[in-house]
């Protein structure tokens, strides 16, 4: 076991995963966030620059008007990081010398951070506190012309650039109330599909592997708990990978394997899934027996006390890592060259210095070409530490190259 690496959390929601949210915030913030937020972004090239910098004040006046009402105060330990993304790039700080706080509001550390770096200013670099959440991206780097978050956003200018997406489709709120506009959805698509939020990441909430028209409607109302906008997608067969690009350079990729049972025609699947526990590797954690496990079953066509037949694999879920069983393998040194400089024109699309692209492969390995895959969302703020708790393979210093671009 990693000292201080990710652990399970605790969720009344199994469809939330690892990470839960609450569902009415997250509904109504999301109602208000995908309205708004893309009509937001196409004024924000008209707004002149010093009202951009008036803005980038905003983030110390505040921290500093908490500290000075002795509601907030700023802390060196880098134990009480609020994430471990943040932990990596803190402990990267240090080891350059780099000045590195973090902002403890009434007692409790939240993922806002300042860092003693030089900056330019009127063409002259001076040495001053920066304030920025988890990552320090660069000030120029992080205005976004569009919200790359946003699934459908992403796969339109993906789609124009023919960068590999997979089909997809949109609901509204309104289609929900309309039967016919919903089956219209579902029909023309091969099967299976897949439901998810429209914006949204750690798969909370998105149903896949649907086959029939009852499924996609319990699919969507699950899915709708959380955000009134969703996506239908193809379902693309392969891994989940994740490919990390600091500066336009790939800096890591590592592939996600859901845990997965083999059948030999005699044991239950719940036998099988037991028998995956005690062979589990250390630092892997047990299959989670819950409601959306049992749903996910269901929709491949098996109850959890049915015997698996010899030949099946079954994939027991979506999820991907050793929190759920699975497991990670940083590879990108195993990853097919034909990849990269796929993923590095995605990058250049976006226009974003740090990212990361979630992809479903079926063999990273082999040439591009040769396969069906497709990027399915962007990560606008990237959990790097995805690649250094991978369970096989050397991580490279991904903290260290987001570093380097304030160089």
């Amino acid at each position: 076991m990693q000292v201080n690496e990710p652990h399970v959390k605790k969720s009344s929601c199994s469809y939330c995963g690892d990470a839960p949210v609450n569902h009415a915030f997250s509904f109504f913030e999301n109602m208000i966030f995908i309205t708004l937020d893309n009509h937001v972004k196409k004024l924000i090239k008209y707004v002149p620059f010093f009202v951009k910098d008036f803005v980038d004040l905003v983030p110390e006046f505040l921290f500093r008007t908490l500290v000075f009402l002795r509601l907030a105060k700023f802390s060196g330990d880098v134990e009480r990081s609020a994430t471990f993304r943040s932990r990596i790039i803190w402990e990267e700080a240090k080891r350059r010398g780099i000045i590195m706080e973090q902002v403890i509001f009434l007692g409790k550390p939240l993922d806002q951070y300042r860092a003693m770096l030089k900056i330019k200013n009127q063409d002259k670099h001076k040495e001053k506190y920066f304030y920025f959440e988890s990552i320090p991206i660069r000030p120029e780097s992080i205005d976004m012309s569009k919200n790359w978050d946003d699934k459908i956003m992403l796969k339109k200018e993906f789609g124009k650039q023919n960068i590999p997406i997979p089909a997809y489709s949109e609901l509204s709120p309104l289609s929900f109330f309309s039967s016919k506009n919903a089956e219209k959805v579902f029909y023309k698509f091969t099967k299976p599909v897949i439901v998810k939020p429209r914006v949204g990441s750690r798969g909370r909430h998105t149903i896949t592997n649907i086959h029939s028209l009852q499924h996609f409607k319990d699919g969507i109302d699950i899915t709708a708990q959380i955000c009134p906008y969703l996506v239908v997608e193809e379902h693309l067969s392969g891994s989940v990978c994740r490919a990390t690009l600091v500066a336009g350079t790939l800096a890591g990729f590592y592939r996600g394997i859901a845990p997965t049972l083999a059948g030999d025609g005699k044991k239950t699947i719940k036998e099988l899934i037991e028998d995956l526990d005690k062979k589990r590797q250390n630092r892997v954690e047990p299959v989670r027996i819950s409601k959306e496990l049992h749903d996910h079953l269901g929709r491949a066509g098996f109850a959890i006390s049915d015997i698996l037949p010899a030949g099946i694999n079954l994939p027991l879920s979506h999820r991907i890592g050793r929190l759920f069983g699975g497991k990670t393998i940083e590879m990108i040194g195993s990853l097919h060259p034909s990849f990269i400089p796929i993923f590095e024109k995605a990058a250049k699309v976006t226009g974003l210095s740090v990212v990361g692209f979630d992809a479903i492969i079926p063999d990273p390995t082999k040439d591009a070409s040769s396969q069906k895959w497709g990027i399915i969302e962007c990560n606008t703020l990237p959990f790097i530490d995805l690649h250094y708790y991978a369970l096989e393979g050397k991580p490279k210093n991904i903290a260290g190259m987001i570093w380097d671009m304030w160089n």
